[in-house]
């Protein structure tokens, strides 16, 4: 196994590793480490006989868990979901694509304990174009100005699962869906469990509001700690390759899926979430 930098500010890859194959314990020890101390790790030339193998070899990564919808899941793999620029609301009828992941967010931030990491699995890929973008959180708070970090400094913003600010559509929940995910209050700086990192933690498809401020003070914050964390030195983009086996770490990056390619072509991929811990306040 080699595990090399990727061309960005964070991120690493691993080649020769076979994910299918049961890695020992130390291997998956040193990936692992790899994975927390660099937000973004990709397994190179993965083949799975089904998407079954997919599912156990994520399982080595950490605990697969249920998206929220059930909408696109993989019929007879729950823990699957799949992602694809063709992908419309089902429920509704509205045949208008959802351009699913197309703008920051991180998933299932209003779950109270969202998923530590999102795997992604690249079966089909447009002739070019379609990256997954990442912006380091931890980077964005270490550079805040002071002024914007005081303003945050032990404040929580609501995650719904659809804020009014959300700059595009989720699916829509059926109401036992949304009984399980009504939103909750998340801390605008989280302590990350394993590197003792803080790190922003916000999302622009869910935060709703701002503890202890009104909607305008609350807006305007929250619109400032994200163009903050849109800047280019903070930022790995990804170029799929077919057999690429992407993981990120939610509690570190935003990500967003771009749509830069030709409609007519196909980009589909297998989704699993890895269950996560309840996220902790920076002191």
């Amino acid at each position: 196994m080699r595990i090399e930098r990727l061309d960005g500010p964070f991120g690493v890859e691993v080649t020769d590793l076979d994910l299918a194959a049961s890695p020992d314990a130390a291997t998956l020890a040193a990936v692992n480490r790899a994975f927390v101390e660099n937000h973004v790790i990709c397994f190179r030339d993965q083949h799975f006989a089904d998407p079954g193998d997919f599912a156990a070899a994520a399982g080595l990564l950490g605990e697969p868990m249920t998206s929220v919808t059930a909408t696109y899941r993989l019929p007879g793999h729950p823990v699957i979901d799949e992602l694809s620029n063709t992908a419309v609301d089902k429920r509704t009828g509205d045949t208008t694509p959802l351009r699913r992941g197309g703008s920051w967010h991180t998933d299932h931030s209003n779950l109270e304990c969202p998923p530590k990491a999102t795997v992604l699995y690249a079966i089909t890929l447009p002739s070019r174009g379609g990256n997954t973008e990442f912006t380091s959180l931890p980077q964005a708070y270490d550079t805040l100005p002071e002024a914007l970090r005081g303003q945050i400094q032990g404040k929580r913003a609501f995650h719904a699962y659809l804020s009014r600010r959300a700059p595009r559509k989720l699916l829509t929940r059926t109401k036992a869906e949304e009984e399980g995910s009504s939103g909750c209050w998340q801390p605008l700086v989280r302590r990350h469990p394993e590197t003792g990192r803080d790190g922003l933690y916000f999302n622009a498809m869910r935060c709703d509001a701002v503890e202890g401020l009104d909607q305008a003070a609350g807006d305007a914050l929250l619109d400032a700690l994200y163009e903050h964390a849109d800047r280019p030195e903070f930022r790995y983009s990804h170029e799929w390759r077919r057999g690429d086996v992407l993981m990120w770490d939610n509690r570190a990056v935003l990500h967003q899926a771009t749509f830069d390619f030709d409609p007519a072509e196909r980009r589909y991929l297998h989704r699993i979430l890895l269950r996560g811990d309840m996220p902790v306040s920076a002191p």
